[in-house]
């Protein structure tokens, strides 16, 4: 079984700032149409345009071509601006489009002319360094080119791991390890893909990353799986499973719930097999994604041939075929093919079968699917052989061997070619510790150097010190001067702060008190209600109860007035409005409420209730405040604002 990156690289994607994935189509066209009024502003800074464009680009990112559209337009910007920054972000986030278009070629090209924007030597550069370099080996790894993928992926850590410390760059480190874990599973190394899987998850657990921790349990079920440890292959699943159940991550449940099949299918629990997939099938439907229904398909025709129950595997089989032609894709065709013909031979249907196998063999020679060409040999010769023809058999065999052969001596060239590289890879890594030794020994020479002429010079520093004390010693008092000034200064800073935190604590009960008048709204909205579902015949009566419904609706006009005022008087904040329109000028005018609303100490709930929105969508607006705002990780968004 050969991996490929395109999961992993999915799962970066949305997990990173660079894609973010949108919970709710409305939501998404919001986004867009939030992001395009933005835009329409002529005033808008050149910089501050390229990075709304690469947002709207990445909100499109389900169709390639608007995505490049908006792209290629924040591409004409930044060169405009000159920023290499912008511009090598650009052609990486067009060579992430090309790597989801299978055009690989095109991504190195692309991530070659960003690499060409970047300096080596630039601490601010190396985090696009690290991610192109990973690009790179992503599209190396699914050209299966073993090498060059891992030479680019260990160049890549170099670069990150030199970069700022920052999500983005530690995101990407996890990614890293995990990538050099696949790669080493593609050659069958499992061993050496279990060591950097759990470098991978040990990063991953340092920064909480839930979602990494979900693929690289994935990615230790598989690696265990092919090493045939069964049990340790579930425990991973089991653990994977959980983690994306906490994202609500359906692909990855998909996924999860496939390979719990296949391992059952090893151990030949087949009844077990087609329970774990049956439900991968029913979490599928729920995405509805043609790639899921043709593999899943294909698993439960597998699982049911293996049980004997031929009708039902042809049932499923039919439905991989149906499912298989929305999508076209040659590895999903051949296993088709080769499934229908063992169907065919248990049938004893060899004409048939060898028919459907030959035809697919043209294809896969054409596309240069090598190991489906293999296999599909070995089941070319096994029917020749059930059918009596036994040249035809020995000359399917004998190219089935070939091929076998050819395909494990590229195995193993890869393998050598890969330890070459990582051996080059540990000796160069080796030579710059032993510079850097010799730098370090330099260095503190030179200190010892400095340090003599510190004494020196400390020494005749003394002596000025001392022919100058007399002049300090007139200074003196008005040093002291000085220091009752700044006391004083202090004093009015204090009584300030005092009084900054009166005026908050009573905006505090104004909240409070809005909070209760719309619950009394609530209250005689019910009673208004319930009056109103009255069935009154005697006309005094009748007009009591108008006359009450009267006077709730003069009292519910009255409370909303009361809470327009209140809301008023808790948006009125010049001097801290001022500050954070002087400071944070990309900030909307929603956010900067929110903001003058925390600076007084509400609640999500109070700000929910007074902006008419959801909770969640007050969180959404602490994350674009944090964001924005540039507050370090950790570090309290409401104490941040408070101390403008």
């Amino acid at each position: 079984m050969r991996f490929n990156f395109l999961f992993s690289l999915f799962l970066l994607i949305f997990s990173f700032p660079l894609f973010s994935q949108q919970e709710d189509t409305d939501e998404t066209q919001d986004a867009i149409n939030a992001l395009k009024s933005e835009l329409a502003d002529p005033n808008l800074a050149t910089r501050t345009r390229v990075e709304k464009l690469h947002e709207l680009g990445q909100l499109f990112f389900d169709k390639p071509d608007s995505t490049v559209f908006y792209l290629n337009r924040s591409l004409g910007l930044s060169k405009s601006i000159n920023d290499s920054v912008l511009i090598s972000d650009t052609y990486i986030n067009l060579g992430m489009v090309d790597i989801f278009r299978d055009d690989y070629s095109n991504t190195i090209k692309l991530v070659d002319t960003a690499v060409q924007f970047l300096n080596e030597r630039n601490n601010a550069h190396f985090l696009n360094l690290g991610v192109a370099r990973t690009l790179q080996g992503i599209a190396y790894n699914n050209m299966e080119q073993m090498d060059l993928a891992f030479e680019n992926i260990l160049e890549a850590n170099r670069f990150l791991t030199q970069a700022p410390v920052d999500d983005a760059s530690q995101n990407y480190l996890v990614q890293n390890y995990s990538d050099l874990s696949l790669i080493y599973f593609n050659i069958e190394e499992y061993d050496n893909s279990i060591q950097s899987a759990k470098k991978a998850l040990e990063r991953a657990k340092s920064l909480g990353a839930v979602h990494h921790m979900a693929d690289i349990y994935n990615t230790l079920a598989s690696t265990y799986m092919e090493k045939k440890e069964y049990a340790l292959a579930e425990v991973y699943l089991d653990s994977s499973a959980s983690m994306f159940k906490q994202m609500e991550f359906t692909p990855g449940l998909v996924r999860v719930f496939s390979e719990k099949g296949q391992v059952l299918l090893r151990k030949e629990k087949y009844n077990g097999a087609k329970e774990e997939f049956l439900e991968a099938l029913s979490l599928a439907k729920e995405i509805d994604n043609p790639h899921f229904f043709t593999s899943i398909y294909l698993d439960l025709s597998e699982a049911y041939f293996k049980n004997d129950e031929v009708y039902r595997s042809k049932a499923y089989l039919d439905s991989a075929q149906i499912s298989g032609k929305t999508i076209d894709i040659p590895m999903f065709n051949n296993a088709i093919a080769l499934t229908k013909s063992k169907i065919l031979r248990k049938e004893r249907n060899y004409a048939e079968a060898i028919a459907i196998l030959k035809e697919n063999i043209a294809n896969m020679q054409s596309l240069n699917l090598r190991e489906s060409q293999r296999d599909t040999y070995k089941e070319l010769s096994e029917l020749y052989k059930e059918n009596g023809d036994a040249a035809a058999s020995l000359m399917y065999f004998e190219r089935y061997t070939q091929l076998k052969d050819s395909l494990k001596d590229d195995l193993q060239n890869g393998k050598l070619n890969v330890l070459r590289v990582e051996h080059n890879y540990n000796q160069v890594v080796s030579d710059l510790e032993k510079t850097e030794t010799e730098l370090e020994l330099a260095s503190e020479a030179q200190k010892r150097i400095l340090h003599r002429n510190y004494f020196l010079g400390g020494l005749a520093a003394l002596i000025i010190l001392f022919s100058l004390f007399m002049y300090f010693r007139q200074r003196k008092l008005s040093s002291v001067r000085r220091a009752v000034l700044e006391s004083k200064q202090e004093v009015l800073r204090v009584k300030q702060q005092a009084l900054d935190n009166e005026v908050r604590f009573k905006n505090k009960q104004i909240t409070d008190f809005a909070i209760h008048i719309s619950e009394k709204n609530d209250l005689l909205e019910k009673i208004k209600g319930r009056l109103k579902s009255i069935k009154v015949t005697n006309d005094t009566y009748k007009e009591i109860v108008n006359d009450t419904m009267h006077f709730i609706n003069s009292d519910i006009e009255q409370n909303k007035e009361k809470i327009q005022l209140y809301k008023q008087v808790n948006e009125t904040n010049d001097s801290f409005r001022a500050k954070i329109e002087q400071l944070y000028t990309n900030l909307s005018e929603k956010e900067k409420k929110v903001a003058t609303m925390l600076r007084l100490g509400q609640t999500s709930k109070q700000i929910a209730l007074q902006l008419n929105i959801s909770a969640a969508s007050v969180d959404n607006y602490r994350y674009t405040l944090r964001k924005k705002m540039n507050i370090p990780k950790g570090e309290s968004l409401k104490m941040f604002i408070q101390n403008i």
